[in-house]
């Protein structure tokens, strides 16, 4: 089954949840992304973005509780699964895959058998650069793993991108300019073999010495075993323990420039491993308990 590429389902935005949503953005700030404006869900969330050309890191916490349980119709509360998210490890709750029909992907879903929480269409104000306000229109559907939450994803549409790929919130002082991989941690990856598959096909899976991948055409995902984990991200600690496996673990991002990265991490007091790749790793206790790589 191979890749669909007219609409990839890559990564689109990975969501890091987070309990105090200041502190989550300075953080991040302080680590030389740009956060743009604080947006509102219907639904109890909130969040900030960190814009790139393709895809996005996206922030979010709980600014009402007493909303949390709207659902879709099939019963799905996007609220309650952040907050229980949060309860359950701060980090990377779930990956948003980019989605540009989101009715004719959630066809090819229930085609594949994939199991899924339908659609949700809802609407936002979103916040312009000069201070105006507009409608943004989206529809996700919903890829909840029931046995492993969080290791779920969703199908995003935006139907209005002009309102969220603004070319103001794209220059960052680190100089990132794309996300290339999302991490998790799981005692068995191949378990997760399935799933991958059922969303790109078996071409673009693969496993290897504990080791799952599947490549997308906007960055890709990887499940490693607690052994490959400690090895691949030498040097920072892995933030989560044996009882919170599965977990999202990292975001990879690249720059234009590795040292005006190193610079502003320098200039601000964060402390890097640098890898033998060439790259910066950052302790998770940096970024919403997430580590964050910067690679050239």
């Amino acid at each position: 089954m191979a890749v669909n590429k007219k609409n990839h389902l890559g990564i689109d935005h990975p969501l890091v949840a987070i309990a105090d949503m200041d502190k989550a953005a300075a953080d991040f700030e302080r680590l030389g992304f740009f956060i743009n404006p604080r947006h509102h869900h219907p639904w109890g969330t909130d969040n900030h973005l960190l814009m790139f050309p393709e895809n996005f890191i996206e922030l979010i916490s709980v600014y009402d509780h007493s909303k949390l349980d709207m659902t879709n119709e099939k019963g799905f509360a996007f609220g309650r699964f952040i907050q229980n998210s949060i309860e359950r490890k701060e980090g990377i709750s779930l990956v948003a895959l980019h989605s540009e029909d989101a009715r004719a992907d959630h066809k090819m879903l229930e085609e594949r058998q994939v199991e899924n929480q339908g659609i949700v269409d809802f609407r936002r104000v979103a916040h312009r650069p000069d201070g105006s306000e507009e409608e943004a229109v989206v529809s996700l559907v919903m890829l909840i793993n029931s046995q492993e939450p969080a290791i779920s994803n969703f199908f995003c549409h935006q139907h209005r991108p002009d309102l969220v790929w603004v070319k103001d919130w794209m220059t960052h002082p680190n100089g990132a300019n794309a996300i290339t991989m999302v991490s998790y941690v799981a005692e068995n990856p191949a378990d997760f073999y399935s799933r991958f598959t059922g969303i790109y096909g078996e071409q673009a899976v693969s496993i290897d010495n504990d080791r799952l991948v599947a490549k997308t055409d906007r960055g890709d995902f990887e499940v490693l075993s607690p052994e490959r984990a400690k090895v691949r991200f030498a040097g920072v600690e892995i933030p989560c323990d044996e009882h919170q496996y599965p977990s999202g673990i990292a975001i990879r991002v690249t720059t234009d420039s590795i040292d005006q990265a190193k610079g502003y991490l320098e200039a601000n007091q964060v402390e890097y491993i640098l890898t033998e790749e060439g790259g910066l790793r950052i302790a998770p206790h940096y970024a919403g308990n997430t580590i964050i790589e910067i690679y050239p």
